[in-house]
C-alpha cells in the first residue's frame, strides 16, 4: 500500500513538473546582470537576452545589480524565486576567490542551477595614450622606482583582475594602489580623467577608446592575443612572469528550478551559443570570445575550482 501511494506521488508530481515546462513561459524572464551598463557583461547579456527572448518567444528583460565585484548582482539571483522567471550571469571570482575573503550570502556550490558557460573573459592592461609607458616592461620600471605612486583600477577585491594586478606587485617586486570600480566602464572613465594611471578592463569598454586613439593597451592577461589588436603581445609573451589571468561566467538561475524547464533553458541557450554567426557577432562587437560549455560541466569546474583554493589556503595559514 506504501509503494502504491509512493508510486502516485511520483507520479503526480511528474505530471506538475511537465504542465509548468508547458505552462513556462506565460510572462517576461528577468535577467540579472551582476555589473553596470556598458560593461562586456552586460553589453553581451542585452544580446544574448534578445536571442533567448526569439527561441522562447517571450521578453527577456535585463536588469543590472551592479556592486562588490558581481556579489550584489549573484546574491539577488541566488535570493530569486526558483520558477525559472529569473536568470542571470555569474562570475567566477564570486563562485570562487570572493567567497574566500569575505562573507557571502549564498553557498557558492549550492545556490545556483547553472544553464551555460558563455565563454572566458578576455582582459588586458592598458594606460592613456599619452603616458609615458609604452611597454607592460616600462611601466613595471617606473613602479619599482616610485612606489605607491601608481594607482590602477579594476572590479571589486577578490575579482581576478584585482588578484591579477597584485600578483604582478608581488612577483616583480614594485607597489601600486588598488581602487574599486563597480564596472569596467568606471574605470575607464577614471583613467580618461587621469584619476587613475593603470586599468584591467575588458573589450566591450575599452576598445572604442583604443581605436579613437585615446587609450594604450600594453598587454592581453589572458592565455592568448585579442583577435582586434593581434600586434598586442599577452602577458606571457613578455617574458616577465609565467601566469596568465583567466575567468568565466555562466548564464545561471537560483538552485532548485523545475527539471523541464532548467532543460528549455539550457537547449535555448546552448542553440543560441554554438551558432556561429551569434559567436562571430559577439566577438566583433564586444570582445567576448564563446566558448560553450554546458552548466553541469561548469558545475563541476567550479567545484574543483573551489576545492583547489581552499586548500592553499589552508596551506599558507
Amino acid at each position: 500500500m506504501k509503494l502504491l501511494k509512493l508510486f502516485f506521488l511520483l507520479t503526480t508530481l511528474n505530471l506538475v513538473g511537465i504542465c509548468q515546462a508547458q505552462e513556462w513561459p506565460n510572462k517576461s524572464i528577468q535577467m540579472i546582470v551582476q555589473f553596470p551598463t556598458g560593461t562586456t557583461t552586460d553589453s553581451v547579456a542585452r544580446d544574448l537576452a534578445d536571442e533567448l527572448s526569439k527561441e522562447l518567444a517571450q521578453t527577456v528583460v535585463v536588469m543590472n545589480k551592479p556592486g562588490a565585484g558581481g556579489v550584489v548582482g549573484v546574491s539577488s539571483l541566488a535570493l530569486a524565486k526558483p520558477d525559472g522567471y529569473t536568470i542571470g550571469t555569474v562570475n567566477m571570482p564570486t563562485l570562487t576567490t570572493i567567497p574566500l575573503l569575505q562573507t557571502v550570502t549564498y553557498d557558492p556550490l549550492k545556490s545556483f542551477s547553472h544553464l551555460a558557460v558563455v565563454g572566458p573573459y578576455d582582459y588586458g592592461i592598458f594606460v592613456n595614450a599619452d603616458a609615458p609607458w609604452k611597454t607592460l616592461s616600462e611601466l613595471v620600471e617606473y613602479a619599482r622606482k616610485n612606489p605607491n605612486k601608481l594607482s590602477y583600477g579594476t572590479l571589486g577585491a577578490g575579482t581576478t583582475n584585482q588578484l591579477t594586478m597584485e600578483r604582478l606587485g608581488n612577483d616583480l617586486g614594485f607597489s601600486w594602489n588598488f581602487i574599486p570600480y563597480k564596472g569596467d566602464n568606471e574605470s575607464v572613465l577614471a583613467l580618461l580623467g587621469d584619476q587613475i594611471q593603470v586599468i584591467n578592463a575588458s573589450g566591450a569598454a575599452t576598445m572604442a577608446h583604443v581605436k579613437a586613439g585615446k587609450l594604450r593597451m600594453l598587454i592581453s592577461t589572458g592565455p592568448k592575443r585579442w583577435s582586434a589588436l593581434p600586434n598586442v603581445p599577452t602577458l606571457t609573451e613578455t617574458g616577465l612572469v609565467k601566469f596568465s589571468q583567466n575567468s568565466y561566467y555562466s548564464l545561471a538561475g537560483p538552485a532548485d528550478i523545475p527539471e523541464p524547464i532548467k532543460r528549455r533553458l539550457e537547449n535555448a541557450l546552448k542553440k543560441i551559443l554554438t551558432d556561429k554567426t551569434v559567436a562571430e557577432r559577439l566577438l566583433t562587437k564586444y570582445g567576448q570570445s564563446v566558448v560553450y560549455q554546458s552548466g553541469a560541466d561548469y558545475a563541476k569546474f567550479i567545484a574543483n575550482e573551489n576545492a583547489s583554493l581552499r586548500a592553499l589556503t589552508e596551506t599558507k595559514k
